[in-house]
């Protein structure tokens, strides 16, 4: 008897590396036992995007998205139609997956990708009677709402904060809270490190993209502010000259490191830090958060609800949006906790985030929309 065919679509996969595309990369690797798995996305099959098959489509970057939306007027009227340069991608991503689709049926469509995901799955389930499920990685938003109407056969939010506020906006939504996992077998205290010898020791250690909505530079402010100790600070983006110059200004080169690294190396760097902070305004669901604690460090990050329940009273929590001064005494803080604290957070880890009770989640609503189709 055949597997049933689950087909995913996510414009960035095998393109890029973000949290979504890791999450999906770890969940296919999990099921492909169950399941015939296909990812429609933006790039090849690779050992960290398994099971892609690449569309072509104009992606976030494509100058004529950008150009258009920066036009006075017509970037307006573009925004207010949610094409913005992010859903233009997922609009032409969506055609592209709709056209594969028509020659490739599958049992079960698992979209991401706002509104123009969540058509993509209406249209599925009226053409083919296919079960969708929409997963969502952000907070509720615009995009989500839309996405949400499209009534999906589930909705799966990342934690109840998130799917008791999505119910309340799309009554009747089929919501559902499945958090992310991590490859624990990975990311754990024990193993090799970076080398961080140059620097002052502690070493607070930040990771993200190199945008404003992440407030880097608060963590390099508050990095300074404290009387010894480092910062690392690990991503890419549009800010990266902008932190490297503020970062050599405020803490020079044996208080500071501006880098990247690639994701099987994350690991030792989790390893070598003391404390790990985030200044971000934007995570409803942070992997790093996730890494972070299964590798035993504390935690310094804004205090919302989303990340209330994502860390319980395993970090330390600040109330927003937190100066560099508020940063500061936090890592202070959380430096201080115990030894036992750090067991609390590992085994707080190992209940909740494991990739395999993810994979499982999954299985069983993916068995349960098959049977009833």
């Amino acid at each position: 008897m055949s597997k049933p065919r689950i087909v995913f679509v996510l414009s960035g996969y095998g393109k890029v590396l973000r949290g979504a595309e890791q999450f999906v990369a770890a969940l296919t690797t999990r099921l492909a036992g169950r399941y015939d798995i296909a990812v429609l996305g933006g790039g090849p099959a690779s050992p960290e995007a398994p099971y892609s098959i690449p569309l072509r489509f104009p992606d976030r970057s494509n100058r004529l998205a950008v150009a258009a939306n920066k036009t006075p007027g017509i970037g307006h009227f573009l925004r207010l139609f949610q094409l913005d340069p992010l859903n233009w991608e997922w609009f032409f991503c969506a055609l592209a997956a709709k056209k594969w689709l028509l020659h490739n049926p599958c049992d079960l469509l698992v979209t991401e990708g706002g509104r123009w995901g969540g058509l993509l799955g209406r249209w599925a389930h009226r053409r083919f009677g296919v079960p969708v499920v929409d997963v969502a990685h952000g907070a509720p938003s615009r995009w989500e709402d839309a996405a949400a109407r499209c009534r999906p056969q589930a909705y799966v939010s990342l934690t109840r904060v998130s799917a008791d506020e999505m119910a309340r906006r799309v009554p009747g939504l089929a919501a559902r809270v499945i958090p992310i996992g991590i490859d624990l077998d990975r990311f754990t205290p024990d193993g090799p490190c970076a080398d961080l010898s140059a620097l002052r020791r502690p070493v607070t250690l930040a990771v993200g993209a190199l945008e404003p909505l992440k407030r880097m530079d608060t963590l390099v402010r508050a990095a300074a502010l404290r009387p010894t100790g480092s910062l690392v600070i690990l991503g890419r983006g549009p800010q990266h000259d902008e932190l490297a110059a503020l970062g050599q200004s405020l803490l020079g080169p044996d208080r500071f490191l501006l880098t990247a690294a690639p994701a099987e190396e994350m690991p030792r760097w989790y390893r070598a830090a003391d404390v790990f902070a985030s200044a971000s305004a934007s995570e409803a669901f942070a992997l790093t958060f996730l890494e972070a604690l299964a590798c035993g460090l504390p935690i310094v990050t804004l205090d919302e609800a989303y990340r209330r329940e994502q860390l319980r009273t395993h970090a330390v929590l600040l109330p927003p949006p937190a100066s560099p001064e508020a940063f500061a005494r936090g890592i202070g803080t959380a430096l201080a906790e115990s030894a036992a604290s750090r067991s609390a957070r590992l085994a707080f880890a190992r209940s909740r985030y494991d990739a395999t009770l993810m994979a499982d989640a999954y299985a069983a609503l993916f068995d349960s929309l098959l049977a009833a189709r």
